[in-house]
């Protein structure tokens, strides 16, 4: 594994997309400096921060392990040597502990790669470029629905509203808004998964939330008002995973 590569790499990503060490530091709850070790290769992000990296940055596991962009054709080959590289790099028992976690990791990204890319778009954890947001969900021929973007955007910032390229209404940061309802909402959820015996919360059960928190009929009012924010909360952001 080549620290100093990876660390260019998140350099170079972070620059395409325009934001600072700063602002990056600031979104994933780190001190700059943190960032700019990464940068110089001086160490790794902690692997509880990965996932929400490559988020920011567009781009996935393999290729931020790589230090470069990937091809589909690529990603089976690349998982494989990462696996051989964090193996090497387990010589330092003094990150035996982080190691693990990557190879772990690593495992998992392989296991998803096999099972196969569209699983895990539908599933939540992949975003298909084409459901990115990309556009301004204004009124025009290209818009479908008609969601109050205002009224999202009003609750929290983290639920800002935009649109795919297919004129569906999408969060502009769908991962960030899912940790946030997850936060924020807990008594809906919790009201939702009681009534109607679903498991916590996920990337593969929330579909059943959207559909069961219009239909809750126990709880609080403010519960109530929760569970149905969760189900229209949830139409937007399948639009991420399903066209």
């Amino acid at each position: 594994m080549d620290q100093i590569k990876i660390g260019k790499f998140i350099s170079s990503s972070r620059k395409a997309k325009e934001i600072t060490q700063e602002n990056l530091a600031i979104k994933l709850g780190v001190s700059k400096n943190a960032v700019s070790k990464w940068e110089r290769g001086l160490n790794l992000p902690d692997p509880s921060l990965m996932q929400e990296l490559c988020s920011i940055l567009d781009i996935t596991l393999n290729e931020l392990f790589a230090g470069e962009h990937l091809n589909e054709k690529e990603i089976k080959k690349q998982a494989d040597k990462n696996i051989l590289d964090l193996l090497k790099f387990n010589n330092d028992k003094t990150k035996k502990y982080k190691i693990l976690i990557f190879i772990t990791l690593m495992l998992l990204v392989i296991s998803f790669t096999m099972i196969g890319k569209n699983l895990l778009i539908k599933s939540g954890y992949m975003i298909d470029n084409n459901l990115r947001y990309s556009k301004l969900y204004i009124e025009d021929n290209d818009i479908i629905g008609d969601v109050d973007v205002n009224y999202f955007g009003k609750i929290n910032i983290d639920f800002e509203v935009g649109a795919n390229k297919y004129g569906k209404a999408v969060f502009k940061n769908p991962q960030k808004a899912f940790k946030t309802l997850k936060k924020d909402y807990k008594k809906g959820l919790k009201l939702i998964q009681k009534e109607f015996n679903l498991l916590p919360l996920s990337n593969f059960n929330y579909k059943s939330y959207a559909t069961y928190g219009w239909q809750i009929t126990t709880g609080s009012k403010e519960e109530q008002e929760q569970a149905r924010f969760i189900s229209a909360f949830m139409d937007i952001y399948e639009n991420s995973f399903n066209n």
